[in-house]
């Protein structure tokens, strides 16, 4: 087995093509990556990108960059085909680095959420993936590494299966095949800790239920914004501090200090009232980190939504059927202020934004690019064809797509 696994990457690490740059009217191409099967998805940082390639598990790639931090080239480092020996669907079909600590989070969807720290010097976890969290299975990834700087808030959307229903078609208080956010924060993020959740807190914390038709999740600027298939798009909002809510109004319980520890709070907000050892508030606690219980904003769309981005109170939702990508600028009570309709006649599979350049991945119309100037002001720059697009990445000047045949990187002109 290890044998195969050292010629696969060798394959793999010789099969970077540099080519000669090919042009068009917006971006020239630097290099072709052959993953030898799907590129599902890829996120990097200053010097290192991972790609999540399918069946073939994730590859890592050092990135070399000029003076102005265009990739001129990447080379192979590290590939992962085999996940997990014991499982029979090892698939690596998203990717995202924490961009403070070095750590990629590599989802399996329906299996597991797999961990690798960049850092070349750091020692890998000995347990590296996440563990279940409320009976679900995984369908999506988001991370918030920068509201503590000494912790990673890992946001996941899950579905309950039938496969643990009880008697009563449930999963716990959940309904059957619904799905829910749920989250974990993980404190083990040095290079040398060994293990990611020794010191999780919270270890599972459960935050919203919503119903089977949740997908994809995006989180930034204290807003997790989640997509509700045929329904639009839900968004919630994140605490700034623990907080305990009143279980029937949502108003915030006034009475309820908190003294910095997780499992403490939660008995002091949620025990009834009536407990006579020990009396609580009866009400709903979520950690600093977490989100309200309830839904900050709601909106229907003209399509299946695909993929969801959220940046500075303004949510773009790329959308089914050649419905295009539809953007919403939202107040901060979660009212929508304006809208605008975008890439009509296109399908949108992932949406990605780096200092004003908006990309869309289009399936097989490949690449859609814009200059987005905030809010709902924004420009078309023009189109890069290439293979069926999964996913798109923009990192300053640098364009990289996921593509049915592979990676390809451009730097736009």
């Amino acid at each position: 087995m290890k044998l195969y696994i050292i010629i696969l990457s060798f394959l793999l690490f010789a099969c970077i093509d540099q080519l000669e740059r090919e042009s068009n009217s917006v971006a020239d191409l630097v290099t072709y990556i052959n993953t030898y099967g799907e590129a599902m998805d890829a996120d990097l940082n200053e010097n290192s990108m991972i790609v999540a390639a399918n069946y073939h598990g994730f590859i890592v790639y050092d990135v070399n960059r000029d003076a102005m931090g265009d990739i001129v080239s990447v080379d192979s480092v590290y590939n992962d085909s085999i996940l997990d020996d014991s499982m029979g669907d090892n698939r690596a079909q998203e990717v995202i680095i924490s961009q403070s600590h070095d750590i990629a989070f590599i989802t399996d969807i329906y299996d597991r959420i797999w961990l690798h720290k960049l850092d070349q010097s750091a020692t890998q976890y000995v347990d590296y993936y996440l563990q279940d969290c409320y009976g679900g299975t995984w369908l999506s990834t988001a991370i918030d590494d920068e509201s503590n700087p000494n912790a990673i808030n890992v946001f996941s959307l899950v579905k309950h299966s039938s496969s643990e229903s009880d008697d009563e078609g449930t999963i716990g208080d959940f309904d059957e095949y619904s799905t829910s956010v749920v989250w974990k924060g993980l404190y083990d993020i040095s290079g040398g800790d060994l293990f990611p959740e020794q010191n999780a807190s919270p270890s599972c914390e459960f935050s919203y239920n919503f119903g089977i038709l949740p997908e994809k999740i995006h989180f930034n600027d204290g807003l997790l914004v989640v997509s509700n298939g045929e329904l639009g798009v839900k968004v919630l909002k994140q605490v700034s501090e623990s907080t305990c809510f009143d279980s029937n109004t949502y108003e915030i319980l006034t009475d309820f200090v908190s003294s910095g520890n997780v499992d403490d709070d939660r008995v002091v907000c949620e025990n009834p009232t009536f407990d006579y050892y020990n009396p609580g508030l009866g009400g709903i606690f979520e950690p600093n980190g977490g989100f309200y219980p309830y839904v900050h904003s709601s909106f229907d769309l003209s399509g299946e939504v695909n993929s969801v981005f959220v940046k500075d109170l303004v949510v773009f939702a790329g959308l089914s059927t050649s419905n295009g990508c539809y953007i919403s600028l939202l107040d901060d009570n979660g009212d929508i202020i304006d809208n605008l309709s975008i890439a009509n006649g296109y399908t949108i599979n992932n949406i990605s934004e780096d200092n004003g350049t908006i990309a869309l991945s289009a399936g097989h119309d490949g690449c859609l690019l814009y200059q987005w100037n905030g809010g709902l002001n924004i420009d078309y720059i023009g189109q890069i064809e290439t293979p069926y697009s999964n996913h798109v990445k923009v990192d300053g000047n640098n364009i990289i797509v996921s593509t049915e045949d592979g990676i390809y990187i451009y730097n736009l002109k």
